[in-house]
């Protein structure tokens, strides 16, 4: 077997598998629970994390930053999730502050 025809059957083998997959997912979408008004149940996720900065600006950029980071740690994309929340609090010549991030998918 040379390498065209090995990779054209690593191929066809990938589209089966993929297309079994979708099939797969598309019957347990259809199997989802439905909560009001038929819409179907969403899953969520809050992150909070704690930022530093000498502007508030950048106290919030750190904080927003790290609590993004916590929640693509945990397998949700940026796209996601957007910044719900920030206490912006005078510290020491700078400004302490907690960010929450919330996801849902």
């Amino acid at each position: 077997m040379n390498r065209s025809s090995s990779f054209r059957l690593r191929a066809a083998a990938v589209a089966v598998a993929a297309s079994a997959c979708l099939l797969g997912g598309a019957a347990v979408a259809g199997a989802a629970p439905v909560g009001p008004a038929g819409v179907a149940a969403t899953e969520s996720a809050s992150f909070t994390a704690n930022g530093y900065g000498y502007t508030q600006s950048a106290a919030v950029a750190n904080a927003s930053d790290a609590a993004f980071a916590k929640a693509e740690r945990a397998g949700w994309l940026r796209s996601q999730c957007y910044v719900r929340a920030t206490d912006v609090r005078p510290s020491g010549g700078g400004y302490a502050v907690v960010a929450e991030v919330l996801c849902r998918r």
